[in-house]
């Protein structure tokens, strides 16, 4: 998000009506925030632009016929993270990689059509440099989710999704 663009109120009421439902239209959002469609078309653009919200598709694994999905834990040597995670997040089974603390230093989440195909997903992770060691943690059901956001309210403090605020410092 740009440093320089911090969302009102209005913006923050925006995104959460997209948040509810992301295909809200314009003229729907300008009719319960009394605001032109223009104008929700203006902000939106911003909000776009800042990078604070993006579009996008989110499939449920579960519902596809991937039967085998879950989290991929990964030890790879310090010198070769970087190439191992653009490797991995390449990966056409992988929805999602991040680098991360300690001993397992990339999570991915990973899916496959069957036991065969992960297990051919973990031989192909194995033989990318710098991979120690590689652990899957399978998920068999698969809970409902939703992508939430958090908006700056102050200088150290945000609001969360469902309204509680969070000190980003220990109050003092």
């Amino acid at each position: 998000m740009s440093g320089s663009f911090i969302p009102d109120a209005i913006d923050r009421r925006i995104m959460a009506l997209l948040h509810d439902d992301g295909r809200t239209s314009n003229r729907a959002i300008g009719r319960q925030l009394e605001l032109s469609e223009a104008a929700i078309r203006k902000r939106l653009k911003r909000l776009t632009d800042s990078g604070l919200i993006t579009y996008g598709l989110l499939i449920d694994v579960a519902a596809t016929n991937m039967r085998i999905f879950g989290w991929m834990y990964i030890e790879v040597h310090p010198l070769h993270l970087s190439a191992a995670y653009k490797a991995i997040a390449g990966m056409d089974r992988c929805s999602g990689c991040a680098m991360k603390t300690g001993a397992y230093n990339l999570l991915a989440h990973m899916y496959a059509k069957d036991q065969r195909a992960m297990t051919a997903t973990i031989e192909n992770i194995y033989r990318i440099e710098g991979v120690t060691r590689v652990t899957f943690r399978q998920v068999n059901k698969y809970p409902t989710h939703r992508h939430e956001f958090i908006v700056d309210t102050r200088e150290h403090e945000f609001r969360s999704w469902h309204g509680n605020v969070v000190h980003a410092d220990p109050p003092q």
